[in-house]
């Protein structure tokens, strides 16, 4: 059953920060989020990921408004790449892609998902 977020299985998801994920080229900190037509999305802020099956299932993006910062989801099985250089995650998506998403909605990693990841069969 999903959420008001439209999050099927919301309770087995934890919020991980950017900066706490890492990747061959470092943190995912500082990445921007462009579309393959060069579109910007937001910034990639941390990703909701499922710990016992060790997999993103949400990238969580920030826009700005005029008065507040906005958070979406994207689907994290959506095709991306990463330019280096640029710090941008070029992904296979357009704005209406996104969810608007509220970062309160979901509990954040934590050290008894870090065991429950460590010791789940291997992500397929």
């Amino acid at each position: 059953m999903a959420n008001e977020h439209g999050l099927t299985g919301a309770s087995d998801l934890r919020y991980l920060e950017a900066t706490q994920v890492e990747h061959p080229l470092g943190t995912l900190a500082g990445l921007s989020m462009w579309t393959q037509e060069d579109e910007k999305l937001g910034s990639l802020e941390g990703v909701l990921i499922e710990p016992a099956s060790r997999r993103i299932r949400y990238f969580v993006v920030e826009r700005p408004t005029m008065l507040r910062r906005r958070h979406y989801l994207l689907a994290g099985d959506t095709p991306a790449s990463i330019e280096a250089g640029d710090r941008k995650l070029r992904v296979m998506a357009h704005e209406e892609d996104l969810e608007r998403f509220d970062t309160r909605s979901v509990q954040n990693f934590s050290d008894d998902d870090l065991i429950s990841a460590m010791f789940a069969h291997p992500a397929a």
